[in-house]
């Protein structure tokens, strides 16, 4: 006859083969009709002697013994439970896509979701992933290069009518230049969303704002939540303007610091931004640099030239890409021709000079390089923290005329082609790819501007 010990860990342990097998012999069941309380058989109970040997014992000793069972049980699932500082710490490992259905799991969960503090955590910690817009089929894809997955988004209903003309991405945000279908000369709007959890802000234009401003989209270091949007308009008399969510007004800026010709692919990155600029020198040559803008100071600020020989002005911008490495490092991938690309890497943007170094060089197959560059999207790339290269291009082939949204994987010596995420048939279709990091954080200003609450947990 086995021990009330023995049935007890046979009984915490429902899918062990000890369990299983005094089931199948007694014929007997266990049922738990909810997680919090397990139902006791007592048919089990008494087969294993608690009871007086299988009869029922109402005696004050069967009972005792019966009290001092559930005890154990009891303290026994208490001593199962996780502490919630560990739990949160498996959270933060968590995508942000299965957290947003996570939230009705409990209060505690629910109040977790929602705290800043974790909120821009869990986005610090998180992996660069591409999205993928395609205005006229109103789709929406984030594609993760570590595990090749493709998640579907719906397209914000306030977003079917726009023609999206250029798109940044923040802190899991994308600040879309919206115009109008019928007028696309004519900027409807400013749009601020969330993909992943589908708000969307509208911010109305500058009454100075023109079809060709040039725009960023950061925050303060003092506080981050106090996001910011840049209007600059390049010319002999630059216009710079700030839009600021906390007081939802347009203000001139100093422009006095901004010393460049033209700009070209922005990246936000630790709430400032970087561009890929140019400007003409007094021997009529052309420098090329990098950009900068603090939101912070709300200054510009030349960071670094381009590495030495790469080509990079405005006819062959396409060649030359802009991207972020942790948050404090700046990359820059150059294909020459199609005989070879490379990529560089800056020091640490916190030193004093800023320089470059090569992480490497490679030939590829002429059968890809030809191809890479000549969408009319431009490329998007970040480096994986396996060092490898994700890159996103749109690819054509001329004699179907069709387009490819390809995603490859560089390293030294290799490229991997690891996904064709869409084909497209129609040359005047509207797509923008971005690197995005996707984010639990609320779009800024959604209740002040009437979109529905979330719904109140069940």
């Amino acid at each position: 006859m086995a021990s009330t010990t023995d049935f007890t860990k046979s009984l915490l342990s429902p899918f062990s083969h000890g369990n299983a097998s005094l089931n199948s012999q007694r014929g007997c069941r266990l049922t738990w009709p909810n997680q919090h309380k397990p139902r006791i058989c007592r048919r089990s109970l008494r087969v294993n002697g608690l009871f007086g040997g299988g009869k029922k014992d109402n005696t004050e000793d069967g009972q005792s013994k019966f009290s001092n069972f559930s005890s154990m049980t009891s303290s026994k699932r208490r001593s199962l439970s996780l502490p919630f500082e560990l739990v949160e710490e498996i959270l933060y490992k968590v995508p942000v896509e299965s957290l947003v259905r996570f939230k009705t799991v409990c209060k505690q969960w629910y109040a977790l979701f929602n705290d800043k503090r974790f909120i821009y955590k869990h986005l610090d910690l998180s992996q660069e992933r591409f999205v993928r817009l395609d205005v006229d089929d109103q789709s929406i894809q984030v594609f993760n290069p570590e595990t090749n997955a493709r998640l579907p988004l719906p397209f914000p209903d306030e977003l079917h009518i726009q023609k999206l003309s250029k798109t940044i991405h923040c802190d899991g945000f994308l600040l879309s230049v919206c115009t109008e279908r019928g007028s696309p000369l004519k900027i409807k709007g400013l749009a601020v969303w969330n993909p992943i959890l589908s708000g969307v802000t509208w911010i109305k234009p500058s009454n100075s704002c023109k079809l060709f401003d040039i725009y960023g989209f950061g925050y303060d270091n003092v506080s981050r939540v106090n996001y910011k949007i840049l209007r600059i308009y390049t010319s002999k008399v630059p216009e710079i303007e700030i839009y600021e969510f906390k007081s939802k007004l347009w203000r001139s800026v100093d422009a006095t610091t901004l010393k460049c010709d033209a700009l070209w692919d922005s990246l936000s990155m630790n709430g400032n931004m970087y561009w890929l600029a140019q400007k003409k020198m007094d021997n009529s040559e052309i420098e090329f640099f990098i950009q900068s803008f603090d939101f912070s100071t709300e200054t510009f600020k030349p960071i670094s030239c381009v590495p030495e020989g790469t080509k990079c002005h405005r006819g062959y911008q396409r060649g030359v890409l802009l991207s972020g490495l942790g948050g404090d490092r700046l990359t820059l991938f150059h294909q020459v021709r199609h005989l070879k690309m490379e990529v560089w890497v800056t020091s640490k943007l916190t030193d004093g000079v800023i320089s470059w170094t090569k992480y490497f060089n490679i030939s590829p197959d002429p059968s890809i390089s030809q191809s890479t560059f000549l969408g009319r999207i431009s490329p998007k790339y970040f480096i994986h923290k396996t060092n490898k290269i994700m890159l996103l291009c749109e690819e054509s082939d001329r004699k179907e005329k069709n387009f490819y949204t390809n995603v490859y994987k560089i390293r030294e010596g290799r490229i991997e082609k690891q996904v064709e995420m869409t084909v497209s048939y129609r040359l005047c279709d509207y797509r923008c790819n971005n690197v995005y990091v996707p984010s639990l954080v609320p779009v800024p200003c959604l209740k002040e501007l009437g979109s529905r609450k979330p719904k109140k947990e069940v």
